[in-house]
């Protein structure tokens, strides 16, 4: 391990990755610049909504969207990073983090005000929970199973740790992120509520996924 080489970009020629080479694992300083390039691989300036994104376009600011990871790092417990491991170098190829629910509200004070809920959704599942608050894998390699893993991971961690309430949110306007929407159907999310909020002067719509845990038995 010691000779393993960091690398942000892997080799182009590199299309598709072995599972059996990725390994999920809590992210630390060291991964900043690696999770910034998954990040600026997904969140640019025009965005496709059949390829899925994240909102901000990262490349306009690299050294202060770097600084937004950071902090999330050191708010975040649950931040994870999917690091492919191959011959002599090693790579971020994905991440994601959640809040739980005193960090998320500390953040984001207007939230549960802002959420127009569905008229039968048991307001129970507020009282402890987590927002998965971004998920993301490098643009050329989704769809490969790396989100799958990172959200398994996650969803391991909070339920030792007592959380079974898991939400994420998804933009559907002005741009529709489509793929994320299939995504948190497909891990059995079920939508809660409706939120509007202010982006770069902008009227964003968001939905809001839930989905209750199994509890171990």
């Amino acid at each position: 391990m010691s000779q393993l080489k960091m690398r942000v970009k892997l080799p182009s020629g590199i299309q598709k990755v072995n599972l059996e080479n990725v390994v999920v694992r809590k992210a630390d300083e060291k991964d900043i610049e690696g999770i910034f390039h998954v990040a600026a691989s997904v969140g640019k300036k025009i965005q496709d909504p059949m390829q899925g994104f994240l909102m901000d376009d990262y490349e306009s600011d690299p050294e202060g969207y770097k600084n937004k990871l950071r902090r999330a790092l050191r708010m975040s417990d649950y931040f994870y990073v999917a690091e492919y491991i191959e011959d002599d170098y090693i790579a971020i190829l994905g991440f994601t983090f959640g809040l739980p629910k005193e960090v998320w509200l500390k953040e984001n004070p207007e939230w549960l005000g802002d959420c127009y809920f569905r008229p039968d959704f048991d307001e129970k599942h507020l009282d402890n929970f987590m927002m998965l608050d971004k998920i993301a894998v490098l643009d050329r390699f989704k769809r490969q199973g790396m989100g799958g893993m990172l959200s398994k991971r996650l969803i391991k961690d909070i339920k030792e740790d007592g959380i079974f309430d898991i939400f994420e949110e998804v933009i559907i306007a002005p741009i529709p992120n489509l793929p994320s929407v299939l995504f948190k159907t497909k891990r059995k999310f079920k939508l809660a509520s409706v939120r509007y909020e202010w982006h770069e002067g902008n009227v964003m719509t968001t939905l809001v996924y839930h989905r209750k845990l199994r509890r171990n038995t």
